[in-house]
């Protein structure tokens, strides 16, 4: 019997280069153990580790990561890589793991306190662009240097990255602060604290879902040019939408909403 794959087959004897492995590892241990100092720093001064938990939600967040890999295509090389853990047979390396507790760790903590300043409609659509800016740059340069693939039917490819995930990902960043920022008498008092991981967690799934799906459908069906870009395209307005809507949520004037109760 021939065996067929459902979806695009990643490229699993796609290889790094040894020298781009030590580099790349090397200056993300570099910004994570700033991005980790600082997070101290901050519980130092105010008293509370949100900040630290926010970095440790980032990187916790790397569990999300096989999945949308696998709907998103995007693989690893095992090869020459130094690995971390595997899961759903795939393989998630150490510089990886370290990316995450910057991008979306330290990431959200700094786009919360930005938040906290003063939300208003125009710095919220300013982060919310730095952010998609920030990671298409990130990844350009990493894909520049194949430590990561994108495969499949992917939509929206500028060079060598797919741009609908920077949507998801600035959005993600974006969602996961204007909760802190929304909840946080809730969640920055007490053991509600440790609320913030897992919340983090889920948040980033239910974003990857939500803005993703249509990019996932079209990058694991052979539907063709038009219809694969349509799918990209409906995963960034899907994001704006989104990000409109968290807009909306944070400047509405707070002493005309119902005050949340909480046990």
């Amino acid at each position: 019997m021939n065996y067929s794959p459902l979806i695009p087959y990643p490229p699993t004897d796609a290889a790094i280069e040894p020298l781009v492995n030590y580099w790349n590892t090397g200056i993300m241990a570099i910004a994570a153990a700033a991005a980790f100092i600082y997070s101290l720093v901050h519980w130092s001064r105010s008293r509370r580790p949100t900040f630290l938990l926010l970095y440790i939600s980032g990187g916790a967040m790397m569990l999300i990561e096989p999945l949308v890999d696998t709907v998103g295509g995007c693989w690893f090389p095992e090869i020459n890589n130094w690995i971390a853990i595997k899961l759903y047979g795939r393989s998630l390396p150490i510089s990886l793991c370290l990316v995450y507790f910057v991008y979306f760790g330290i990431g959200v903590g700094l786009t919360w306190q930005l938040i906290r300043r003063g939300p208003s409609a125009k710095l919220l659509w300013l982060l919310f662009i730095g952010n998609l800016l920030n990671d298409t740059v990130l990844e350009e340069v990493l894909l520049h240097f194949d430590v990561y693939i994108y495969y499949g039917w992917q939509p929206l490819v500028i060079i060598k990255f797919p741009l609908w995930w920077a949507a998801v990902n600035a959005l993600i960043t974006m969602a996961c602060a204007a909760i802190i920022y929304q909840f946080e008498d809730y969640l920055t008092a007490g053991w509600r604290q440790l609320l913030i991981v897992p919340t983090m967690l889920s948040v980033s799934a239910a974003v990857n879902a939500l803005a993703g799906w249509p990019s996932w459908l079209v990058i694991n069906s052979d539907v063709g040019y038009v219809f694969t870009q349509l799918g990209g395209i409906t995963t960034v307005v899907l994001s704006i939408w989104v990000m409109w809507m968290i807009c909306n949520a944070l400047t509405a004037d707070r002493s005309l909403l119902p005050r949340a109760q909480f046990l």
